[in-house]
């Protein structure tokens, strides 16, 4: 059985990538090593911001709080909601709360049933969002940590097949049905243009 990619994996693979030796621990003062974590962190986000078959969720119910006159507090793991077709409220997280722009109101009079898009830790990702994730995020760091664009060691279309890789995952856990699924229930329809092939 194939062991999971670790953060640790992923960050030695990034710094590999302008010909860094490999760390046994992310606890360093080494900056190469810092500023690939947080590449690593903030291309985890962007590409989960996207929303994914494993990391959305529909219905999902956010109670009001009594005691705190009836506001939503929004959990810091959530990275956006959203309202069902049809409903007469339009949601967004502000200040940390379940805001309407409808009413300009934070009070809701019922639990509210929204579609959520999550943000999880690298080693609870699958591992085609995994792939994705530090590959895009090693040639960034190339160029950014030494301002030069042909030490990259993965190539674009390496990149462009690891997405392709990614939405094939996202096809196959989804079983996404083009004749009865709605530009609601389809992301790949609704988000996922062409040019999203390859890059984000």
């Amino acid at each position: 059985m194939a062991k999971k990619t670790t953060k640790l994996q992923a960050v030695n693979q990034i710094i590999s990538n302008i010909g860094q030796a490999p760390v046994t621990t992310l606890e360093t003062t080494n900056p190469q090593v810092s500023l690939a974590e947080d590449l690593l962190d903030q291309v985890s986000i962007d590409v989960q911001s996207e929303g994914w078959v494993f990391n959305t969720e529909r219905d999902y119910p956010f109670h009001p709080d009594v005691q705190n006159g009836n506001q939503i507090v929004i959990p810091d793991n959530v990275l956006q909601v959203d309202c069902p077709w049809g409903t007469d409220y339009n949601v967004v997280i502000r200040q940390g709360k379940l805001y309407d722009r409808n009413a300009h109101s934070f009070t809701w009079p019922t639990t509210q049933y929204l579609k959520v898009t999550w943000v999880f830790d690298y080693e609870d990702l699958p591992e085609a969002a995994k792939q994705y994730i530090t590959i895009r995020a090693a040639n960034l760091f190339a160029m950014r940590a030494t301002g030069a664009t042909e030490v990259a060691k993965y190539s674009e279309r390496e990149e462009m097949n690891a997405r392709a890789a990614l939405l094939e995952y996202e096809c196959n856990q989804g079983d996404y049905n083009v004749f009865s699924d709605g530009a609601d229930v389809n992301p790949l329809r609704t988000y996922r243009p062409v040019s999203a092939l390859w890059r984000y």
